[in-house]
């Protein structure tokens, strides 16, 4: 590619760098996208120079645009075709923070899977897919389109999606490249409002939030999208620190580093720009490749170059990239790569995708509660009622191609065992009939949650809850009804008030395709729940952010038998959460039991067996996520209270005992400093392991004998 590079003009080289909407190539220049193109101040000749479309809506129009360019291209380099595929292309898998709450990376990889087959078929070659951003808060509404609270889960499930993607290489078909997003720090949003500032410590930054990053470029990543926020107070899109010292020289990446939509110009209202001329010697200096949907390389790259304060070699070195990863998807050999509407019909939305798509699902709902109401069985009667009873658009957002509306709602899942439905919330909409019906049923099932458009991107809430007229709905169906069961259709954790009376509560998120046969398959006990909380769920907005993995403070709050005043603790609420991180029920009951250590006391080259038995006291069979945590008494620098480890999700039959082995080593007993390094200190751990934050059996083991 450095011998293409060199017979490239340096306006054909800026080109490259440049991202705009399909349109501006198949539509009239001069009606139909007037708008547009005077807004970006592109001409013809800079938009048949751009490198790369943002979306594309089918096989037949990839190629149209793809022919139209070749037509007028010198060199013959095809475009990149980048879109939004986050939880499926046309067949949709549940949300995110739903797929986290399976703690698979497996069943993660296999999404992703499916997405790049079908999303491969209209020669999309790119996804802009995973988002690794860690997240505390539930005001913001990007929250659906990650994997929660923990680091090491993030990791996981993005590097699970990177290799689904990926799938056995870019020379065979059905694959896509990956870009890893928003780098970086993007959910730690203050206040959680999106596009707003972050402000945090170097600690923070290499500790929590820069590690699922580098676990997606770890698994192959190819593209990493810079976020909106700034860190250090400098906006991410042109952050050296961000692009240049961590991306390029601590981790040695050589991703291609894209923005996310106009951000690129949006420095200028960060007021660190003055103008376009300015916003492009920010972006090629501070680590940009390329702008998505903004033109400042394009309008003001040259002249930069030209007047010296920018050497053509970062030019250079970014194209090189951009070239050389079009050349791995074998662009050059094939422009049209997957671009197939035969395919597509034999594919998309297949038996086999939907399969895939019901079986994640099963194992993405969590049961918060559960007084033994569930499962009901086929001959129960319910009254199903609450707008989502009967609603569609249950998949999601961020579903693009997603077909929201040919799927079945509840009450078609449900139609055997329901005698009456009514998704009207308001309380006064409800007939002295209606009541005497609702009392006619032996259960009254509750859907609720918000609509599937007030999660994700500019969505954030400043109070995470059901409306006020669901509430009302929940209390007065408390009151006639002795048996509810809710079902909750949300893309964040909520602050759920007398929601968690209910006899049973299964949080449902948004499931995709088969959301409805899941939801009627862990309802009637075909399907055990075995989902846990990939996120914190608050009391009340005054707990927010809240998390697991916090640190320990000077004046600890030791319980309710602690009657000193002077402790860091509220006076009207608890400390803990509502519902904590790795929680969720299951039909089953799960014991846990003898917490074994191959070495209470251990060096740094010791690898350490864990052994824990596990035992379903039930007759029903069930799959349990375990959990290892620990909690480094004494560092160098204060310590979280605890952290997840390890985790493994196992099937075990009724009555039946397992037990379950983990293995850890001086890595998991190593932490990063202020400065990124890595140290290991001797002394005390504390070793926790549970089916859940909050529920362990605990052993002291000590490392000793620790490097200089």
């Amino acid at each position: 590619m450095k011998e293409l590079l060199m017979t490239l003009s340096r306006k054909e080289k800026i080109g490259q760098m440049l991202q705009i909407a399909p349109f501006f190539f198949v539509k009239d220049l001069k009606v139909e996208v007037a708008g547009p193109v005077e807004a970006l101040n592109l001409d013809e000749e800079k938009i048949f120079l751009a490198g790369s479309v943002l979306g594309i809506g089918n096989p037949n129009e990839m190629i149209e645009v793809q022919q139209k360019y070749l037509e007028k291209s010198r060199h013959k380099i095809p475009m990149l075709f980048m879109a939004d595929i986050i939880h499926g292309y046309k067949t949709i898998f549940p949300v995110p923070i739903a797929m986290a709450s399976s703690f698979s990376p497996k069943l993660a990889q296999a999404c992703a899977r499916v997405s790049a087959l079908e999303a491969s078929t209209s020669g999309i070659h790119v996804t802009f897919s995973p988002m690794a951003d860690l997240s505390r808060d539930p005001r913001w509404g990007r929250v659906v389109e990650g994997f929660g609270e923990d680091p090491l889960l993030i990791g996981d499930m993005s590097a699970a999606m990177v290799k689904g993607y990926i799938g056995e290489g870019y020379d065979k078909p059905g694959t896509i490249a990956s870009c890893v997003k928003h780098f970086a720090a993007y959910g730690a949003a203050e206040a959680g409002r999106d596009y707003n500032t972050v402000d945090m410590s170097r600690l923070s930054l290499y500790s929590t939030y820069l590690p699922s990053y580098l676990r997606a470029l770890e698994a192959g990543a190819r593209l990493v999208m810079t976020s909106f926020n700034t860190v250090d107070g400098v906006p991410c899109t042109v952050n050296p620190f961000l692009l240049r010292e961590v991306l390029r020289g601590r981790w040695g990446s050589n991703a291609v580093t894209i923005s996310d939509y106009d951000s690129l110009k949006q420095i200028l209202a960060h007021g660190v720009a003055e103008n376009m001329k300015e916003v492009a010697y920010r972006g090629v200096t501070g680590g940009l490749d390329i702008e998505m949907q903004s033109a400042a390389y394009a309008n003001h790259l040259e002249t930069l170059i030209e007047e010296g304060r920018v050497e053509e070699h970062l030019l250079d070195e970014a194209v090189l990239r951009i070239l050389e990863l079009k050349k791995d998807l074998g662009l050059f050999e094939d422009p049209y790569r997957g671009a197939s509407s035969e395919l597509a019909d034999k594919i998309v939305l297949s038996e086999a995708h939907l399969a895939a798509s019901l079986e994640v699902a099963k194992e993405s709902a969590v049961l918060l509660e559960n007084d033994g109401i569930l499962p009901f069985n086929k001959e129960t009667k319910i009254a199903l009622i609450g707008p989502y009873a009967t609603e569609r658009n249950i998949i999601g957002p961020w579903h693009w191609h997603g077909c929201w509306n040919c799927h079945e709602h509840l009450a078609e899942a449900l139609v055997d065992q329901t005698i009456f439905v009514k998704s009207d919330p308001s309380v006064e909409s409800y007939s002295h009939a209606d009541v005497q019906k609702i009392l006619a049923a032996d259960i009254v099932v509750l859907a609720l949650g918000e609509k599937e458009w007030e999660s994700g991107e500019a969505h954030s809430k400043s109070n995470p809850t059901l409306s006020k007229e669901q509430k009302e709905l929940f209390s007065w169906i408390r009151r006639i009804h002795p048996k509810v069961v809710t079902l909750l259709f949300n893309g964040r954790p909520f602050i759920l008030d007398d929601i968690v009376t209910s006899n049973a509560l299964l949080e449902c998120w948004f499931l995709g395709s088969m959301s409805s046969q899941a939801i009627r398959s862990i309802l009637l006990g075909e399907t055990n729940p075995s989902g846990k909380l990939p996120m914190s769920f608050p009391r009340n907005v005054g707990q927010i952010p809240i998390y697991y993995n916090h640190l320990n403070t000077g004046r600890p709050y030791l319980g309710e038998h602690d009657h000193n005043e002077y402790v860091s603790k509220y006076l009207d609420v608890k400390n803990t959460p509502q519902y904590p991180f790795g929680y969720g029920k299951s039909y089953s009951e799960f014991v846990y039991e003898n917490l074994q250590v191959s070495k209470k006391v251990f060096s740094p080259t010791d690898i350490l067996q864990v052994t824990v038995d596990v035992t379903n006291h039930s007759d029903r069979d069930g799959q349990e996520i375990v959990q290892l945590y620990l909690y480094d008494k004494v560092g160098r620098i204060s310590r979280p209270v605890q952290e997840l480890k390890r985790y493994t999700k196992v099937w075990i039959h009724g009555q039946e005992k397992k037990t379950i082995a983990f293995q850890l080593s001086e890595k998991d007993f190593s932490y990063v400093m202020p400065d990124g390094s890595t140290v290991l200190d001797s002394g005390e751990f504390v070793l926790y392991v549970g089916g859940s934050s909050n529920h362990t059996i605990e052993t002291t083991i000590t490392l000793k004998g620790t490097r200089a």
